[in-house]
């Protein structure tokens, strides 16, 4: 880290949509340092307007050969351009904070452990609202008393991926939360898990997924018992809310080891 104490970002994804709402929040805020933002479309003219007095490049090599000193990469990208983005950072000694999601866990478990031999840490975050992810941590505390549970996410309709990695990490979380309080769902519908209108099954809970115009990043996770319904639900209105847990993430990333996911672990 810098000498302040604030981390030193290198950011890629930046002309996303969060990506880019996540750079100008964080040049707002005085606990990190954004140092360079990447995105491809810098090489002719950016798809979205980066911030000013930040440098901007368009391929992640180039900025890390202008830049040096302490640095963390935030990478909010996709799958496939996150895999060069883990092995330059590997090549740079950089630690990671990974919010690309839509990859495989065997696939982040191998990146895992080869950080881990790079004296590195990884940490992979499924959802930077400290909202979002204390409404995760409702839910695992209902599940422990609640089996019988579905989630519901909607998303933009240019998201790549479905069903979302928070939907995912919720599900796991939930499953975890039974497995420990010993209980066990209901037997449920039998089209659960094979009627493709019942949602997908991820650790045995079902997942719908809308991706629809207009909308952002939204969760519900019902709970239902005999005689009462509970509904965890939440909504990030505007992606610049995910810059808090971005400059949570990558002070933590400092301390870590090899692979840690959520960023639960810090709040």
């Amino acid at each position: 880290m810098s000498d302040s104490g604030a981390s030193r970002i290198v950011l890629t994804g930046a002309t996303g949509r969060t990506g880019n709402a996540v750079a100008h929040a964080l040049v707002d805020r005085s606990d990190v340092e954004l140092v360079a933002v990447v995105a491809p479309s810098v090489a002719t003219i950016p798809s979205r307007p980066l911030p000013a007095d930040v440098p901007a490049y368009a391929d992640l090599t180039d900025a890390l050969a202008d830049v040096d000193g302490s640095l963390v990469l935030v990478d909010l990208t996709h799958a496939e351009a996150a895999t060069t983005h883990l092995d330059l950072a590997l090549g740079q000694g950089m630690p990671t904070v990974l919010g690309t999601t839509g990859i495989d866990a065997n696939v982040l478990a191998g990146w895992g452990r080869r950080f881990a031999d790079a004296d590195l840490g990884l940490f992979v975050v499924p959802n930077f609202s400290v909202g979002a992810v204390l409404a995760m941590r409702i839910a695992a505390q209902l599940a422990g008393h609640f089996p019988d549970v579905e989630i519901i996410e909607t998303h933009h309709h240019g998201k790549r991926d479905s069903p979302s990695g928070t939907a995912r990490h919720t599900a796991m979380l939930v499953d975890r939360a039974r497995r420990d309080a010993g209980l066990h769902p209901g037997p449920g519908p039998a089209s659960a898990g094979t009627d493709p209108s019942r949602g997908e099954l991820i650790e045995g809970v079902p997942v719908h997924a809308l991706r629809i115009p207009g909308a952002t990043a939204h969760q519900e996770v019902v709970f239902g018992a005999p005689g009462e319904i509970v509904t965890i639900r939440h909504d990030a209105i505007d992606r610049s809310c995910y810059a808090y847990g971005v400059a949570i993430a990558a002070s933590h990333v400092h301390g870590l080891r090899g692979l840690e996911t959520g960023l639960e672990h810090v709040l």
